[in-house]
């Protein structure tokens, strides 16, 4: 698979597995900003936003990053499953930049 295909793929697997959670910190709708992974596919960034406290949804996600992990693993045909970190959507410096700036 290409990396934006398990990309993609990771986004619809955990929309599904965090609709899922009993997290009373996890509000009903969260929206995965950007899911980014490695060219190993070690590794999958994951920004997550929400109405409310996104530092609070980001500690949730961490913790049941198990349990996320192992839907991803069932999801995706890979010799690897990627390890999940959870940011909140805006935390990367490159993010806040404009468009112009960033080249």
């Amino acid at each position: 698979m290409k990396p934006r295909q398990v990309e993609v793929a990771i986004t619809r697997i955990l929309n599904s597995a965090i609709a899922e959670l009993q997290d009373p910190r996890v509000p009903m709708i969260v929206t995965i900003e950007r899911v980014g992974v490695t060219q190993d596919y070690g590794l999958a960034r994951v920004y997550v936003s929400s109405i409310g406290d996104n530092a609070a949804l980001v500690e949730a996600l961490n913790n049941a990053r198990g349990r996320l992990q192992h839907e991803v693993g069932q999801g995706l045909k890979l010799r690897r499953v990627p390890v999940l970190e959870f940011y909140a959507a805006g935390a990367s410096p490159f993010e806040r930049l404009p468009v112009g700036d960033s080249l």
